[in-house]
């Protein structure tokens, strides 16, 4: 289990200036081989597109019921992959902007946007360490983007996330779970195939210590919910359908999130909020 080792001096510092110490150099690092994964990663396209829709309608549902009138405003997603999540939230949002470090990705998500026809959703490949706005957003959503940063720039991103966000705003995030049962078997069952679907930098995450880190870099009103067992590592393993496993595995995923074994489940969300003092 990884300990997040917070600077709460820094971070209590940041949040006075209204701006977030810069990041431990290890990202960089960490970012070009992120880059590298991913390049491959969806040049080969490896999941299985009816589980990723799933996954990701599913993300929709929880995010669209912690918001108010399940209204987004405007919205910052960060690590947003191919771009069908962001475009599936489009309808229910003033604004979109998806930020992610692989070309091949961003790529992808323009052809998606094209083919929607979505004209509030922008897509920029960049780092969000690099990504420079004036304005706050109502909604900043990290899927399965927290648990590829380094140990050390965890606390130092969330502080800078919540000063992206407008006084009251909105954190979502959706990352895998250490305790997850699953993933534990997976990794003796797949042997080194398990590799192909992960990056070497990513890890599972404690949603216990998330809560501490979140609570440390300003957000209140922090709740975890567990919402995935089977359809994750389903949507790698299953790469070729049939399709209906993976809908049994949506439904076993719910039912199984309703009792108390939830905690051992393979993947969890957070909902955080800036509070509503401004500045």
């Amino acid at each position: 289990m990884l300990s997040l080792e917070i600077d709460s001096t820094n971070l209590m510092d940041a949040r006075k200036d209204h701006e977030a110490p810069p990041p431990p150099p290890e990202v960089r690092a960490v970012e070009e081989a992120e880059r590298a994964f991913f390049a491959g990663y969806y040049a080969e396209r490896r999941y299985n597109p009816t589980g990723w829709r799933l996954r990701m309608e599913r993300d929709a549902r929880v995010l669209r019921a912690a918001a108010p009138d399940g209204r987004l405003g405007r919205v910052l997603s960060v690590g947003c992959g191919d771009g069908e999540f962001e475009l599936m939230l489009a309808p229910y949002a003033e604004s979109v902007l998806g930020v992610d470090i692989s070309p091949e990705a961003i790529a992808i998500a323009r052809r998606g946007q094209e083919r929607s026809g979505a004209t509030n959703v922008e897509f920029r490949c960049l780092s969000v360490m690099d990504l420079t706005v004036d304005d706050r957003f109502d909604t900043v959503i990290c899927v399965a983007f927290l648990h590829h940063l380094p140990v050390a720039a965890l606390p130092y991103f969330l502080a800078a996330t919540r000063e992206r966000l407008k006084p009251g705003g909105l954190l979502y995030a959706q990352d895998p779970n250490v305790h997850g049962v699953l993933r534990h078997l997976g990794r003796r069952l797949m042997g080194r195939d398990y590799d192909k679907y992960h990056s070497r930098d990513e890890r599972e995450l404690d949603p216990a210590e998330m809560v501490s880190a979140l609570s440390a870099a300003g957000f209140t009103d922090i709740a975890v919910r567990y919402i995935d067992l089977t359809l994750i590592p389903s949507l790698y393993v299953l790469l070729h359908g049939p399709d209906v496993l993976l809908r049994v595995c949506a439904i076993i995923d719910r039912l199984w999130c309703a009792t108390p074994l939830a905690p051992w489940a393979s993947g969890f969300s957070l909902v955080a909020r800036r509070d509503s003092t401004p500045g």
